[in-house]
């Protein structure tokens, strides 16, 4: 789980910070983004004037399907965390706060003081993914004709009929015209 609990922090003044530690957490972060082991991270988590500031790093071996080869591999991704919570509830009432207007994506301490940092690891290491990702740089990839994987050599078809509708342009070739 990735919730920390800040109640101790919202009865402090802006300024007033904790270290929190992820080690070898493990964690299910949605279905577009699996990762292939734990957690790893460190934060400080810092008392604002409106909430709670959460900084720091994480770290995770990502599952990725190479672009060439659509092969499987595990990537080791790291990805830094700077984001403020507010809270939801007065610390020493429980009242609901009227404070600005929430907006779409502000991030909420829950009704228990809790953060849940989740959504964001999952949001950061989701953008570390790359354009184009590649098991290795020189992966072959697959054969244009039949699909396998080149990993092991080139292999040879044979010459393959043409489509029929094509035929015709095989003819444009230098040397083969027909006058």
């Amino acid at each position: 789980m990735t919730v920390f609990n800040v109640a101790g922090l919202l009865h402090e003044t802006s300024g007033a910070t904790r270290e929190v530690r992820l080690t070898d957490h493990y964690a299910v972060l949605g279905t577009d983004l699996e990762l292939a082991g734990p957690l790893n991270g460190a934060f400080r988590v810092q008392r604002t004037n409106r909430g709670v500031l959460v900084r720091g790093r994480v770290t995770a071996a990502v599952r990725r399907t190479c672009a060439r080869c659509l092969e499987p591999y595990v990537e080791e991704a790291t990805a830094s965390i700077d984001e403020e919570f507010l809270p939801s509830l007065d610390p020493e009432t429980g009242a609901p706060i009227a404070a600005a207007p929430v907006y779409d994506g502000t991030l909420l301490i829950n009704a228990h003081h809790e953060i849940d940092l989740a959504s964001v690891v999952h949001d950061e290491l989701s953008l570390t993914e790359p354009m184009h990702p590649l098991c290795r740089p020189d992966c072959p990839g697959l054969c244009v004709v039949c699909g396998a994987p080149l990993e092991h050599g080139a292999h040879d078809h044979d010459d393959e009929e043409i489509e029929p509708r094509l035929a015709v342009l095989a003819r444009f070739r230098l040397g083969d015209r027909e006058s």
